[in-house]
């Protein structure tokens, strides 16, 4: 997947979901759902209840309860399946025909049909729509006549979505992309009904959508701090057990997870510190969830200090990854060895020669390299785990590296990244990414393909630019090893270095049970079984 435009959203959506998200509340303090009814209530960040149209949808819990897209992600094999798909084929991985299961319907009981696709991605990929999302279609062929570097769209549609009869799509990309199964699997490529394009902003507020749950009462109003979930029972898929679900918004993760101890939410989300409390208090009712995602430390190559490879590795091997994840994440994590853990497809090599912990190398390297002079500003997103992560590298860096004069400094994370562009950061800066899609491709192209806003460190190198093309024209069961190869490449220039794969973990109540993650950490509402 090629993304042109700015793919900080990408990076705050997984971020929500990785580092703040959520619960499900119930008991004391739960409204009472009719008799005989089952019922519970989920937590959010007030983020996830910012938007539920697919082309500015966040990929949470919430969006996937409303909608469900062509594919899902198998979460054993790690494997994209069809969902709302019957079939997707191609001959050469540019040219796909996508055939649609016949008898879904929306939640207002019109027919899902191919039209409803081509008109919700349409949407999404007309720039003066200003959705979100649009860049998930850059790789769609007509994509820049919907958004033209200067002056107006020549064109409303998209000339490689094209719709051959009620059941089946015809879409054609600009280039190879054999993992466009899995891209498919994200809620912004969900269908949209007729009644959407009335009024676009009014629909955003109450969507009409083709998932388990549609939405019940008057959805989303300014300072809402919760919505109703209703079960739709008329779903071609997995039905919810509960009738209905209450989304509570909160500000952080932490005050979701005071609601859990106090009996007001049956599931959260927990991350960070929480996770120590929760792993004692809870013990077998927290489900641990590995993240799809890194944490890294990414150098500005446009800084000269940084041009030395060796001044980079020097601060890789400086910094103790064992000692954060033990004494800062209490175990809750996996040290990095590579850009990712075994848990995403493609993951768990040991790529990454830099990332041991090896004080006396990384102090010859930067003598190697002409040494250090002046002070050192290491940033990252404001976040008050990040924060004290950040404090720890700096001490490490300090003791082992002789680095002096180091401060820190964190920015709101709609700053960090335009600035970021615009080569304004001077110093290292520690980010999380989590995978778009789950593949080790999607967190690779995130990273280092050149023009992506997620490639914070200015990489560009034709032998991975090479790789990666093969990687995404090949076979699927050809691609993971392509995509390690390419990954491979782009670690040993070292433009970041990985520090740690997050883990958290699902606390719930016994009420509950059948609870389970998806890929992105938020529990499977469906899944839920009350009482």
């Amino acid at each position: 997947m090629s993304v042109r435009r700015p793919r900080w959203a990408g990076a705050v959506v997984a971020t929500a979901l990785a580092v703040t998200t959520a619960a499900c509340s119930a008991g004391a303090g739960k409204a009472a759902a009719p008799a005989g009814e089952k019922s519970f209530a989920v937590g959010v960040t007030t983020y996830f209840l910012s938007h539920f149209t697919p082309g500015k949808s966040v990929g949470s819990n919430i969006d996937y309860a409303l909608f469900t897209p062509l594919t899902t992600v198998d979460a054993s094999s790690g494997k994209a399946v069809n969902a709302l798909a019957d079939s997707i084929e191609t001959a050469d991985n540019v040219t796909w025909t996508i055939r649609i299961k016949q008898g879904w319907t929306f939640h207002n009981g019109e027919q899902v049909t191919a039209q409803s696709f081509a008109d919700s991605w349409n949407a999404t990929a007309y720039g003066p729509n200003a959705m979100t999302n649009n860049y998930l279609f850059t790789g769609f062929k007509g994509y820049t006549d919907l958004n033209p570097a200067k002056g107006e769209p020549s064109a409303k549609t998209l000339s490689g979505v094209e719709v051959v009869d009620p059941a089946t799509l015809r879409v054609t990309l600009t280039k190879p992309l054999s993992l466009l199964p899995y891209m498919l699997a994200q809620t912004p490529f969900s269908p949209m009904p007729k009644a959407a394009f009335t009024d676009l902003d009014a629909f955003d507020r109450k969507p009409i959508g083709n998932g388990p749950y549609q939405i019940d009462g008057q959805g989303l109003s300014a300072g809402t701090t919760k919505v109703t979930l209703r079960r739709f029972d008329a779903y071609q898929g997995q039905q919810g057990d509960a009738a209905t679900i209450e989304a509570k918004s909160y500000q952080d993760e932490a005050a979701a997870y005071r609601d859990l101890q106090a009996g007001n939410v049956d599931v959260t989300l927990v991350t960070g510190n929480n996770l120590t409390d929760a792993a004692a208090r809870f013990k077998d009712r927290l489900v641990q969830v590995p993240f799809p995602a890194v944490m890294y430390l990414g150098f500005p190559l446009w800084d000269e200090r940084f041009s030395d490879v060796r001044v980079r590795q020097a601060f890789s091997h400086a910094v103790d990854r064992d000692t954060i994840v033990k004494s800062l994440l209490r175990g809750f994590g996996q040290p990095a060895k590579g850009l990712a853990g075994a848990g995403v497809p493609g993951g768990g090599a040991a790529d990454c020669t830099a990332c041991t912990y090896d004080p006396a190398k990384a102090k010859a390297l930067l003598a190697e390299a002409g040494g250090w002079k002046g002070p050192l500003k290491l940033w990252t997103f404001q976040d008050p785990l990040n924060t004290v992560l950040l404090e720890a590298i700096g001490n490490q860096l300090r003791a082992n590296l002789g680095i002096d004069a180091v401060t820190t400094q964190a920015q709101p994370v709609d700053q960090l990244y335009p600035n970021l562009g615009a080569k304004k950061i001077d110093g290292p800066v520690l980010l999380y990414m989590g995978a778009g899609y789950p593949h080790l491709y999607a967190l690779t192209d995130q990273l280092f393909t050149k023009g992506n806003a997620t490639n914070v460190t200015g990489y560009d190198d034709p032998d991975f630019v090479k790789l990666l093309d093969r990687a995404a024209s090949a076979p699927q069961e050809e691609a993971l090893g392509l995509t390690r190869q390419a990954a491979k490449v782009a670690l040993d220039g070292l433009p970041l270095t990985p520090l740690f794969q997050p883990v958290g973990g699902l606390a719930h109540t016994a009420r509950i049970s059948g609870v389970r993650p998806e890929f992105l950490g938020g529990v499977v509402l469906a899944s839920v079984k009350v009482g």
